[in-house]
């Protein structure tokens, strides 16, 4: 989870004036004469070096209390998070996304994640206090909201994620709790942060989920710098590194990974396993096999993933005239019958 977001504005600063760049090469690879059920191998090297990376992913869930007594700060936490989403725009590969929770009414995700940030902005600006969660007492169903949004929201695979939770109450216990909701985040590494705008309790209930929290009337680019800190600091320690296309090759090529070589540590399988950190640059080796397991063109990307998150990608790509290889007993046939049918079928195989 998220720790220490307040020093990582310091140590960090303005985002865009840190230089970062983690590496995997070769930077593309282009077969176009693989067959079907053949096979190819080549070696990676992916460098995470000391300065950091650039080509994460970001994705962030913008989660608004939505009861009556937000009702004189709803403005100001929407205009919080319209300013944050146009803060962000400027990162490189952003998703946003909104929904809210309330007591006794509920509802989890309305505008899942999406690229557009005009369409978070709108769905954002349809949010009222107290239509329709009235409210009545002072916990609201805030646990509810994150493990509806650690579950259900689209996240990109090998994305850097966050939640930011808009409210000024404590959450309730029942039906979810706080262990509940800090599990579902665990379990696809999603960061909080909260948006203070009633008192200690709200702070409360984002620390039980593993959060921290800034006043509501934060100047949003510092909430910006804490998000895109985060995303950098977030990879300052790690433990595994590995290859992966993430299933992008499907369904024309499958990728498999043996790692050959570790900075320190050891490989185990498709992955370098250690105690590493960004004091210095570190090199790790991988054989990358690519299948070719159905005919057509294939372009995608296979990224470098430290601890499931991306630092760096390079493109593989496939032409579609490979040859699809006829089984034996198709062979058979062939020679039983005369050269017009050879030829019909060799223009039919290729």
């Amino acid at each position: 989870m998220f720790r220490g977001i307040s020093t990582f504005i310091a140590a960090m600063g303005v985002f865009g004036g840190v230089a970062l760049a983690d590496t995997i090469s070769p930077l593309t690879y282009t077969n176009d004469t693989l067959g079907v059920g053949d096979k190819v191998t080549i070696s990676k090297t992916v460098v995470i070096e000391a300065a950091g990376t650039t080509s994460a992913l970001l994705d962030v869930m913008f989660l608004f209390d939505t009861t009556g007594s937000m009702g004189g700060a709803i403005a100001n936490a929407k205009s919080a998070a319209s300013n944050i989403i146009t803060g962000l725009g400027g990162f490189g590969s952003v998703t946003t996304g909104a929904g809210f929770y309330g007591d006794p009414a509920f509802n989890g995700v309305t505008q899942d994640l999406t690229g557009n940030a005009a369409t978070t902005i709108a769905e954002i600006n349809t949010f009222a206090a107290g239509v329709p969660n009235n409210g009545g007492d002072f916990a609201e169903r805030g646990n509810e909201g994150l493990k509806s949004v650690a579950e259900n929201a689209s996240w990109r695979a090998g994305s850097n994620r966050f939640v930011v939770v808009l409210g000024d109450s404590s959450f309730k216990n029942s039906p979810v709790t706080s262990a509940d909701a800090k599990a579902a985040l665990d379990a696809e590494n999603v960061n909080v942060i909260g948006l203070n705008f009633g008192g200690s309790a709200f702070s409360g209930a984002i620390n039980a989920v593993g959060g921290t929290t800034f006043a509501g009337g934060s100047t949003p680019s510092d909430i910006v710098d804490a998000i895109l800190a985060g995303v950098t600091t977030s990879f300052d320690e790690y433990t595994k590194v590995t290859v992966d296309d993430l299933g992008a090759g499907l369904p024309e090529i499958g990728v498999s990974v043996v790692c050959t070589g570790a900075d320190t540590g050891a490989c185990v399988g498709d992955t370098a396993e250690g105690m590493y950190d960004r004091s210095v640059d570190r090199t790790f080796t991988f054989d990358v096999t690519f299948e070719r397991l159905a005919a057509g063109d294939s372009s995608f990307g296979t990224h470098a993933l430290v601890d499931g998150g991306i630092v760096a990608t390079e493109k593989d790509s496939f032409g579609g005239s490979a040859v699809v290889p006829l089984p034996a007993a198709g062979f058979l046939m062939i020679f039983g019958l005369g050269s017009l049918a050879v030829m019909s079928r060799r223009r039919k195989a290729a």
